[in-house]
């Protein structure tokens, strides 16, 4: 147990040291899929764009995440109206996913050529305009799709979910009043400084003069428990486990303070939270459910914002990861909880959190941007009918399970092992609690080859 604790421990020293890096490195080197795709021809990678038609409007659309996250994006492009008719082909990395470890494990070039493959899978499908709807596949590899497409000559574009997001938050707020804005993303996506550099940088240019603070948290393990990772989630376990890597009361990153556990306001029944001792007086906790790592990490941002000097109210919580408005509600309810959370007579987080704390979900600006770049470029479609939708998963090629943490964070750039199928979505490779979570998705669901169940 003390060599287990010390390599975890010196694991997240490493990503604390790689974070400090990264924060003073310059964009990385180019990345060898991209020469194969321009220029090898012998290659599987390589992407013959004169094969395309001329004309590209009954082309589909195409979409891709690290997980099923990404359908919350669509969601919102098919719940907008704007794109009736449209098709969609939907690309869910799962074999591959989380991409919010990768930059943690100094695998940054190995994540952007996961990334560009996913955008070659779609474009070899004929897809007229790539939707990167991951945010941290946004932060670390749209400006790479980007040039690739640029230097192909295609004429395709792509478009990512950060931008939409950090617009859709500053057009509510006052160019002079001073607010708080909260971002929630992955390790990967806040290590990145997407969205605090764009926060900046398009405050700036729309001439922004009020006290505007952007307090951004990696919330680590969040997406893997939506998309039931077991290094993360098991509910199975009855007891703490040694192969958990999300956050505990002994982690040395990621610790639940024992003091807050009121604040939390977890869930301790079912085995959501896996812990000895008693319920009163718990030890070696462990988060076992979605709603608890919600809580964990939003407690955990509105802590940062108490510890910023001249804390202004947080008015507007960014959702920077497409697999977090699965747990919305539970958000907006733990905001109004801490607003009226009491201790011995003072409200601490009375002051730090706005009466309405509107909940940005990067996913619909996606849409509205979507809708405009293809009334731009004349790519809408020109059929009638009814959307239809294809949907794709990768799963390990000679592993029914899923990859193990190790192998997954221990590949390098440039070696291109094919250790993964891609195939169509089936009740083989989306298991069951996947599955009753994409039934709140009203529109896609019956898209869904299993959406009739």
């Amino acid at each position: 147990m003390e060599t287990i604790h010390f390599n975890r421990m010196k694991k997240h020293v490493l990503l604390i040291i790689w974070v400090l890096v990264a924060a003073c490195q310059g964009k990385p080197g180019h990345i060898p899929v991209v020469d194969a795709a321009l220029n090898d021809t012998t290659s599987v990678f390589y992407t013959d764009f004169t094969t395309y038609p001329t004309l590209r409007n009954h082309l589909p659309i195409g979409v891709f995440d690290s997980g099923t996250g990404g359908l919350t994006v669509l969601e919102a492009i098919l719940s907008s109206r704007l794109l009736e008719g449209e098709d969609f082909i939907y690309l869910a990395d799962q074999a591959n996913m989380p991409y919010g470890n990768y930059a943690a494990e100094g695998k940054t070039d190995f994540l952007r050529e996961l990334i560009i493959k996913d955008a070659l899978f779609l474009l070899g499908h004929q897809v007229k305009i790539l939707v990167v709807a991951c945010n941290t596949a946004t932060a670390y590899g749209l400006e790479d799709i980007t040039n690739f497409l640029e230097d192909s000559g295609s004429g395709i574009k792509a478009i990512g979910v950060i931008n939409a997001g950090v617009k859709a938050a500053l057009d509510r707020i006052d160019p002079k009043e001073d607010v708080a804005v909260g971002v929630l993303a992955t390790t990967g996506t806040i290590a990145s400084g997407g969205y605090e550099n764009t926060f900046r940088s398009l405050a700036k240019e729309r001439g922004y003069t009020g006290n505007l603070q952007i307090i951004s948290h990696g919330a680590a393990g969040f997406a893997e428990a939506v998309d039931s990772e077991k290094d993360y989630v098991d509910p199975r376990a009855l007891a703490p486990r040694g192969d958990y890597r999300g956050p505990s009361t002994d982690h040395p990153v990621y610790r639940i303070d024992t003091n807050l556990l009121a604040a939390y306001g977890f869930d301790f029944s079912a085995n959501h939270i896996l812990y000895k001792g008693s319920k009163s007086r718990p030890r070696d906790l462990q988060l076992n459910s979605t709603e608890n790592y919600a809580r964990y990490h939003l407690l955990s941002l509105v802590e940062k914002l108490r510890k910023t000097k001249d804390p202004q109210p947080l008015r507007y919580l960014v959702l920077g990861c497409t697999h977090f408005p699965y747990q919305s509600g539970t958000l907006s309810r733990m905001l109004t909880e801490l607003r009226e959370y009491e201790e011995r007579g003072e409200y601490p987080y009375r002051d730090l959190i706005d009466e309405k704390v509107t909940l940005i979900d990067p996913a619909f600006e996606t849409a509205r941007e979507l809708y405009t770049t293809l009334v731009k470029d004349s790519l809408l479609t020109l059929k009638m009918g009814n959307t239809q939708a294809a949907f794709y998963i990768s799963v390990p090629l000679e592993d029914a399970g899923r990859f193990s943490y190790a192998y997954k964070y221990g590949r390098d750039p440039g070696v291109f092992t094919e250790d993964v199928n891609i195939v169509p979505f089936s009740v083989q490779n989306i298991d069951s609690l996947t599955r009753e979570r994409l039934r709140s998705l009203r529109f896609t669901w019956p898209l869904l080859p299993f959406g009739s169940e």
